[in-house]
């Protein structure tokens, strides 16, 4: 939490001196087991899924990756509230980005 406030407020800091470079994205989780629990093996297929073949409506998708709509809905639901995935205007799931780099510190206290 203390790298993603001061993180902030170097950004903040840097806007006001008028730096408008973009800053690549970010998602932080609270740990490895939230990341984990997050990305699981089916909604990381969804997201690669996703990314091989555009923009989808979940029906659609539910199609491609032959699992039910719900479970579908559900990850997508997940995905969507982590940020690693966005809706577009006209109701689409789509993944913006084609790399995910995470840095973990094995001795920080859980």
């Amino acid at each position: 939490m203390d790298d993603f406030f001061s993180g902030a407020v170097e950004m903040a800091k840097r806007l006001d001196a008028g730096d408008r470079m973009p800053e690549p994205a970010s998602i932080s989780f609270e740990g490895m087991e939230m990341l984990l629990k997050t990305l699981t093996p089916n909604r990381w297929v969804l997201l690669r899924t996703l990314r091989a073949n555009g923009a989808q409506s979940i029906r659609a998708l539910s199609h491609l990756l032959k699992r039910d709509y719900r479970g579908v809905h559900a990850d997508v639901a997940v995905l969507l509230d982590a940020g690693l995935i966005e809706r577009s205007d006209d109701g689409k799931i789509t993944v913006p980005w084609s790399r995910i780099t995470a840095e973990m510190a094995v001795d920080v206290a859980a």
